[in-house]
């Protein structure tokens, strides 16, 4: 008979495998939680921690299996062990630890900056309405070139209108679609100079490959040549015509935010608000420092605030003015600004600088700003000085009639002769004699001298622009000759002499070089004009000082591009005859 306490079948024998099995049992999900926290990375704090709840674990489940284990005789082993041995607890769960940087868990939280549908589709709305009026003015220019060429051609072939009329509508389109493809209705504050070179030069690739297709269509070419020049002439007018009447109402144009890294904002405001044919419509004012005070805009510095204003306003557009921050200065902005604002335009820290034809330029990693100095390329100075005889002569042949109907009634109107001509100052410092129609009475010194003593106001204008609103000196005849420039027209023989320009600085005399200061060796490198920026910028209306600004501007910028520019709105200053005396 078995008594119960052999190796086999006594209480003794199964305690020990009892023992044996959840022992066995814990040291398996030991290491199976040992190697779940090697995975996850965990640190050595977190490590530490989480080997103490598994002792404190595995010691609670030791003691429930073990004390409540109970020897039944009646049954077999394995049964006894079914009936008193607990489930088995389910390994605890240890928590993952992520190992990933913190930026980009703060990044995939902040999500993209998206524009929602409503201000997406304002954004349309708005680019639409300032895109709007240009497309209008450039059909309307376009349909009228052709339409004047059309009636040129009439002259000559009056059967030519309709081989003319469908060649010429999609010649037409086609411009209007380069017009687009190239920019001309997306991009704002683009000088009017490079719009108008752009112009022309889309204008004259489009007229002359459809001259080029329709060679053996007589009329073609002809209309092409013709409605060339009527567009070159017609466009740019109409564009700034649109551009001065959509100023005046409040939808047209972008808003615009003013990054100030300074501590007044104020001149950057006034000179976008001075210029709303550009399309930036300032709005608001951020500083980063938080320094900047304006007088003009609200100040807006808060990241919250700021950018519920982009969203609500729909900004695209943010002029970054940073004069006094180095280079890493200004890399903190733009990446602190530019996943906010799509468009930054950073304003040159170096305003004198020839910024009108700079072009981006890279070599490998370097990367610049090529700044062209027009002055010293024999090649443009050779198509100046042949556009200046070309149209010096012609304006010869074709004005003679009118020079001599001024000659007679200024030599009738009072004694004297019936030019002019004056000492000034011209290229490399020489002397020459400036013509022009007498406009002033022989004693002219005598009258402004005693004029001047008895008037102290018209002595202090005297010496600061060294000219009079209401001079003495001036004849009946001379205050109209003044007033429409005609007075001028002797002057083309000084360009034909070489003498002067038909696009220059103004020609001063000995009293007035002191006050272009350091700007007069600039002045003295090219040849004084019968206009220039002075004259197409608000001619007796502005001060000295920024008349030598534009002379400055004018030599650092110059180019043919620049002087066909100053010509074409010569003509619409002296129709409107304002700032003239």
């Amino acid at each position: 008979m078995m008594n119960g306490d052999g190796p086999g079948g006594g209480p003794c024998g199964s305690w020990e495998k009892m023992r044996s099995h959840t022992m066995a049992r814990l040291e398996g999900r030991r290491r199976v939680c040992r190697a779940a926290r090697q995975r996850a990375g965990q640190a050595s704090c977190g490590l530490r921690k989480g080997e103490e709840k598994m002792a404190a674990i595995d010691r609670a489940d030791l003691r429930v299996e073990l004390g409540d284990l109970k020897f039944i005789p009646d049954r077999p082993l394995w049964k006894a062990s079914a009936a008193v041995v607990p489930a088995a607890a389910p390994a605890p769960k240890v928590a993952s630890v992520s190992t990933e940087p913190p930026a980009v868990v703060a990044v995939r939280e902040a999500g993209p900056h998206r524009l929602p549908h409503g201000p997406f589709r304002t954004l349309l709305w708005q680019r639409a309405k300032t895109s709007g009026p240009l497309v209008l003015a450039d059909s309307f220019a376009l349909l009228a070139a052709g339409a004047a060429a059309e009636l040129a051609i009439r002259l000559v072939e009056p059967h030519a209108g309709p081989i003319l009329r469908p060649v010429g509508g999609v010649v037409l389109g086609l411009l209007m679609l380069a017009y687009a493809v190239c920019g001309l209705y997306a991009v704002l504050g683009v000088n009017p100079v490079l719009e108008l070179r752009q112009i022309i030069q889309i204008n004259s690739i489009g007229f002359i490959a459809a001259a080029a297709g329709g060679i053996l269509a007589t009329p073609l070419p002809l209309w092409c040549l013709f409605a060339w020049g009527a567009s070159a002439a017609l466009v740019p007018y109409c564009r700034a015509t649109a551009r001065r009447w959509c100023v005046r109402c409040s939808w047209w144009g972008h808003p615009t935010l003013v990054i100030n890294c300074g501590k007044n904002p104020d001149p950057t405001v006034l000179a976008l608000l001075r210029a709303p044919t550009s399309g930036f419509r300032p709005v608001a004012v951020t500083d980063p420092t938080g320094e900047c005070r304006s007088s003009f805009l609200p100040v807006v510095n808060d990241a919250a605030e700021l950018k519920s204003l982009v969203r609500s306003r729909t900004i695209r557009y943010a002029i970054v003015s940073a004069p006094e921050l180095p280079a890493t200065g200004l890399n903190e902005v733009f990446n602190r600004y530019s996943p906010l604002i799509p468009h930054l335009i950073v304003l040159s820290d170096v305003p004198d600088l020839p910024n009108l034809w700079g072009q981006s330029r890279s070599c490998g990693r370097l990367a610049g700003m090529e700044m062209r100095n027009g002055r010293m390329l024999p090649s443009l100075w050779m198509v100046k000085r042949l556009v200046d005889v070309c149209v010096a002569v012609l304006s010869l042949v074709i004005g003679m009639p009118v020079l001599l109907a001024i000659a007679i009634v200024v030599k009738l109107s009072s004694r004297g002769p019936v030019f002019f001509g004056h000492s000034r100052l011209g290229l490399a410092g020489n002397w020459f004699k400036a013509w022009k129609f007498r406009t002033m009475h022989p004693n002219g010194d005598v009258v402004l001298r005693d004029y001047l003593e008895k008037h102290p106001d018209a002595r202090e204008e005297w010496e600061r622009d060294h000219k009079l609103k209401n001079d003495p000196r001036v004849t009946w005849i001379g205050k109209f000759l003044r007033k429409s420039s005609l007075d001028e027209l002797p002057q083309i023989w000084n360009v034909l002499k070489g003498e002067m320009s038909l696009v220059g600085p103004r020609p001063i005399i000995a009293a007035e070089v002191w006050k272009y200061g350091n700007v007069f060796k600039k002045y003295s490198a090219v040849k004084p004009g019968i206009t220039g920026m002075w004259q197409v910028s608000g001619r007796s209306e502005i001060s000295y000082d920024e008349r030598v600004r534009l002379d400055e501007f004018y030599i650092a910028n110059w180019s043919p591009w620049l002087d066909l520019y100053i010509l074409a709105k010569t003509v619409i200053v002296l129709t409107r005859r304002r700032g003239a005396y």
